[in-house]
């Protein structure tokens, strides 16, 4: 009996340990996004301590209770990056530490834990809203004054940090954190203000009217680059604006068939060393697979970039990212089960003529270009809800406002997705019917219902992103049937 107590005892020691070292060495994440219409979490997480937005590890909410909990690596304090549903939260974390986030419906968050004021304090300055704050500073025309303007801006923000560690709220650690991202955050604002100040010289070459001040000031901000850079989720637009300072001395970015990441890569790769490289690279290639283009030089880049970096923690990352790309050529070999196209399109005028054309079934009707990017990230989640569809009843129509120029381009992505169901490219004349026809029409991605007599029932319906609720907004039309 002794023996088994004392059997008992050792298995129980060491269940601890060995959890407490599971604790020390991962941050314990309690995710809550009540009435979610997504139940995806990702969370991206540091590779070697630098951001890499293709570190992503997908997680699936309790689809009753909305909740999840996740245990995440972490070996020190770093920052990660939390998505539901287009929303976001960064967390600067540190191992042993459980942090409770809650995605409220206005968008909001509501955060519990270590350090939960600096944590919300964080998402608040680091909000990525640099887009439409530059235009603060845009109010004064000289470098000096904007950046006294900016100093200030930045300053409030320091002074709200201040506040929360003269009362203890947030750990030293988390300060220096905190301090750091902010300053990332106005090299960004800084930067984009820049971006769009020079923008004729980027787009219109070198005859552009633009003040040298401001491209002195540009190069200035990048003479200051250190690895330390890499290591905030503000990285990779840092580079991407980096590229468009570089491209001004070239006379400005030009048209071309290579992807504008590969532009941007060949850009950095002169200017960069070590981690910088490393990492801004494997940003570059994130972004343009995230084009869902699957151009075949991406595995020609990839393998460059091997030859680069053969010891990077990031290539095994990205080699099921790449293996995509040789899938979805070598699809095009052969013909997929499910893929229809209809031809002779040019013969219908409008909307209402093409569905009555085709009327028999309901159809969900998707409004869609090779060239759009939010059509294209919608398009991932049409593939996936294909067969839902098909058991309610639908057949997924796609139809692509593309121009004559990029038929090949449309008909080889149409079968590398796969995009199952039915697919046509508007004709001239039903594609300049579309302004006119479709209800408050501002551009695409735009979906349709359409019932099994041709007529359109909803001219704006719910996304595919929406999941369960397009569902059962579809499920509506055919119950009323």
């Amino acid at each position: 009996m002794k023996t088994c107590k004392y059997i008992l005892m050792v298995a129980l020691i060491i269940s601890v340990i060995t959890f407490s070292l599971a604790q020390s060495k991962s941050v314990l994440l309690t995710i809550n996004a009540p009435n979610s219409s997504d139940l995806t979490v990702t969370v991206t997480s540091p590779v070697a301590g630098y951001y890499f937005e293709g570190n992503k590890t997908y997680y699936t909410l309790d689809q009753k209770t909305f909740k999840g909990e996740y245990q995440i690596p972490l070996d020190k304090q770093q920052i990660i990056v939390v998505n539901n549903n287009f929303r976001e939260a960064k967390i600067i974390a540190r191992p042993g530490q459980h942090i409770e986030i809650q995605f409220l419906e206005n968008d909001s968050l509501a955060i519990k834990g270590d350090n939960s004021q600096g944590q919300l304090l964080y998402n608040r300055i680091s909000k990525e809203d640099t887009r439409s704050r530059f235009q603060e500073l845009d109010r004064y025309s000289t470098v000096r004054e904007r950046l006294r303007m900016m100093d200030s801006m930045q300053k409030a923000d320091y002074l709200k940090i201040e506040k929360l560690s003269e009362v203890k709220k947030i750990e030293p650690d988390f300060i220096r954190c905190l301090k750091a991202e902010s300053e990332m955050y106005y090299k960004l604002l800084w930067s984009t203000d820049l971006f769009f100040t020079c923008r004729p010289l980027i787009y219109s070459g070198e005859s552009a009217e633009v003040s040298q001040q401001f491209v002195i000031a540009w190069k200035e901000l990048y003479s200051g680059i250190t690895t330390d850079w890499a290591k905030s989720p503000f990285f990779p637009l840092l580079m991407s604006r980096y590229s468009s300072l570089l491209s001004i001395d070239g006379g400005g970015e030009k048209h071309s068939a290579t992807p504008y990441a590969i532009q941007q890569i060949e850009r950095l790769r002169p200017v960069l060393k070590g981690k910088l490289l490393e990492f801004g690279w494997a940003n570059s290639i994130v972004m343009g697979l995230g084009n869902n283009e699957n151009e075949k030089i991406w595995m020609a880049n990839f393998s460059e970039f091997e030859q680069s970096f053969p010891k990077s923690p990031i290539i095994s990352i990205l080699k099921p990212e790449i293996k995509k790309v040789e899938d979805y050529h070598a699809k095009l070999l052969i013909d997929t089960p499910g893929v229809i196209f209809l031809e002779n399109t040019g013969k219908y005028s409008n909307l209402k003529e093409l569905m009555k054309g085709i009327k028999g079934k309901f159809y969900y009707v998707d409004l869609w270009a090779t060239w759009c990017g939010p059509c294209k990230q919608e398009l991932q989640y049409s593939i996936r809800l294909h067969n839902e569809l098909e058991k309610i009843g639908y057949t997924p129509l796609y139809l692509s406002i593309d121009n004559e120029k990029a038929d090949e381009k449309w008909r080889e992505m149409v079968k590398g997705f796969p995009l199952k169901g039915l697919n046509m490219r508007a004709g001239e004349t039903l594609h300049k019917a579309l302004d006119k026809e479709l209800p408050q029409f501002v551009g695409i991605p735009r979906y349709l219902i359409v019932d099994d007599q041709g007529e359109i029932v909803n001219w704006d319906a719910k996304r595919p992103s929406d999941g369960r609720e397009l569902l059962e907004q579809l499920m509506s039309y055919r119950k009323s049937k």
